[in-house]
């Protein structure tokens, strides 16, 4: 990159952006971007790629030769930058109908819409009647911008329109209406549509092929493929493609098409034929391997015996067709099995999922309840031994000062016996009960006769005001 410095880029990206529009070469490159004078390119190398001085005309030495047309030196000018953009990719299309090819080079920003204008001049077709098909990822619509489809720079395309037959020009323009309806799209899109459907609702593919300078043609077209009974036929159980081998390159795209889609055999049959022997209509049944081609039926034939042949064509296929949808059933009803029990076996996992969640939520609260449990437990143990620690000594019962001895029966019917000072206060009383684990919030104290509930009573009262001297029996009660 160093040899890049004369131009005045400093970015490494921007220096190979300009590489590669020159095909990475540094001479075009350089001369990219310095500007020219007197329509001669400078450059910093000679013919043979060493590196040169260049002097200006200023500074040139005395008696030295001036330089040559052929290979002059370079003043030195100020490095100009300039704004270098990436080409545009460009898209190639070739785009197909009837038997017509145009070729449509459009860079990626373009939009489809702007295909269609091409293709509207160069085929004289409205763009509201024109379908542009071939696109790898479906339908686009006419604002769609093509660098938005990820495109190769190769592509191929069709046009379709709703009011003609595909690639033969048959019976619709020269026979009448009383015609055929031939499929429109490509012979690929018409098998799809013969032979790759649910089974009951395949049909036969009728593939007819016309050549004008066949003198059947006209025959066959006119009293035969147009009959009313041969078209209503066709319409209900066959799906008709048509193609016109008058000239030989639709004739050799024909073969391409027919060795992709049918192997070789087919075409090599189709090349046999003479053109004194068309028009042709070859039957052509789907089948689990390769396609099958059932009949050719030549021009030179009768009404009764095309609709004979016809019918012959369409017995098989039936018989066929009713194996394919006793199989398709058969694999649907497998299907079906294997799909209800995978639903019965997701609707059972989906049950043992939730039941499984139900015992880990329970398992978890009980675990909860019980962390709880036991924290109010040690809270309780805590607050109990406090209360235990803070009481009072237990006075001599003989003594300076009055003694109250109290006697407390437990719900469990054990007595609980203890000395207190008759200046104790009743919380005193209180922080015992407590302590052996009855504590007030829920438990009251009450006398035996006449009943009264001590826990009522003011804390601060002493034994002696609350009359529990000298002695008493008292009982515990849980409170409602």
């Amino acid at each position: 990159m160093d040899n890049l410095a004369c131009t005045g880029i400093d970015n490494i990206a921007e220096a190979i952006a300009l590489l590669e529009l020159n095909n990475w070469d540094l001479v075009a490159a350089i001369n990219g971007v310095i500007p020219q004078e007197n329509g001669i390119l400078p450059s910093n190398f000679s013919s043979e790629g060493t590196q040169t001085s260049g002097f200006g005309p200023h500074s040139q030495p005395t008696g030295a030769t001036p330089p040559s047309s052929s290979a002059s030196a370079f003043c030195p000018v100020p490095p100009l930058r300039h704004i270098i953009e990436r080409q545009p990719r460009m898209l190639n299309f070739r785009v197909e109908y009837r038997q017509r090819c145009v070729e449509v080079v459009l860079e990626d920003a373009s939009t489809v819409g702007e295909i269609k204008q091409i293709l509207e001049t160069e085929l004289q077709i409205p763009m509201s009647k024109m379908q542009l098909k071939g696109w790898k990822t479906g339908d686009v619509s006419d604002s769609t911008v093509l660098r938005s489809l990820h495109l190769p720079k190769n592509n191929s395309l069709y046009v379709l329109t709703p009011d003609i037959a595909p690639a033969a020009s048959t019976s619709q323009n020269r026979y009448g209406d009383c015609h055929p309806v031939f499929f429109i799209g490509s012979l690929e899109a018409a098998s799809q549509e013969a032979f790759y459907g649910k089974a009951r609702d395949r049909k036969l593919l009728a593939i007819y092929l016309h050549n004008d300078e066949s003198v059947l043609a006209n025959v066959f077209c006119s009293q035969m493929l147009c009959a009313e009974s041969i078209v209503s036929y066709l319409s209900q159980n066959f799906i008709t493609w048509a193609w016109d081998v008058t000239k030989e390159a639709n004739k050799a795209r024909l073969l391409t098409m027919c060795t992709r889609h049918f192997g070789s055999v087919v075409a090599q049959t189709i090349r046999t034929y003479k053109t004194d022997q068309f028009p042709l209509l070859l039957i052509v049944m789907g089948k689990r391997a390769s396609n099958e081609v059932l009949n050719v039926i030549q021009g030179n034939t009768t009404v009764d015996e095309l609709m004979m042949r016809l019918m012959g064509a369409t017995e098989i296929f039936t018989a066929q067709q009713q194996e394919d949808i006793r199989d398709e059933d058969e694999r649907e009803a497998r299907e079906m099995v294997k799909r209800e029990q995978d639903e019965a076996y997701r609707l059972s996992l989906e049950a043992d999922r939730r039941k499984r969640e139900a015992q880990e939520r329970e398992e978890a609260e009980q675990v909860r309840l019980e962390q709880i449990r036991k924290e109010q437990e040690e809270e309780r143990e805590a607050i109990r031994l406090s209360l235990e620690q803070a009481l009072p000594p237990e006075p001599e019962e003989e003594g300076v000062e009055p003694v109250s001895k109290l006697r407390i029966r437990t719900p469990s019917g054990e007595f609980l016996e203890r000395r207190f000072l008759g200046s104790c206060k009743l919380q005193v009383l209180f922080d015992f009960v407590a302590s052996k684990g009855y504590p007030q919030e829920e438990f009251k104290l009450l006398t035996t006769f006449p009943r009264r509930n001590i826990t009522q009573l003011d804390p601060a009262w002493t034994f002696l005001e609350a009359k529990l001297f000298p002695q008493e029996t008292l009982f515990l009660e849980a409170k409602e």
